[in-house]
């Protein structure tokens, strides 16, 4: 959303009606609104999952720190789907939380 505001920011620069302005801000809430109701997608989804993976596996780890996508292939499917499950429940209530 940083960027819709920086060239809202451009754009009131560029122009003297503060009420073109307060549209331009109006529209980018909106359109960030729109975003977070939206349902999560399997991209973010999965992101969220192999981040709580890496949290959980982490401790387990001293010297040699695995990336998230390692720990992700390491995985058992099962483990992967229950990562999976957990991180579409947060990312839901996250979004509700934001359309409240």
């Amino acid at each position: 959303m940083s960027i819709l505001l920086d060239e809202a920011d451009a754009y009131e620069r560029g122009m003297d009606d503060d009420l073109t302005f307060q549209t331009v801000r109006e529209l980018a809430g909106t359109a960030y609104m729109a975003g977070r109701s939206a349902p999560p997608t399997a991209v973010e989804i999965e992101a969220v999952a192999k981040k709580l993976l890496w949290w959980d596996m982490a401790p387990a780890w001293e010297d040699v720190m695995p990336s998230e996508d390692c720990f992700w292939t390491l995985a058992e499917p099962g483990m992967r789907a229950n990562y999976l499950r957990d991180a579409r429940e947060m990312l839901e209530i996250a979004r509700k939380a934001v359309s409240e």
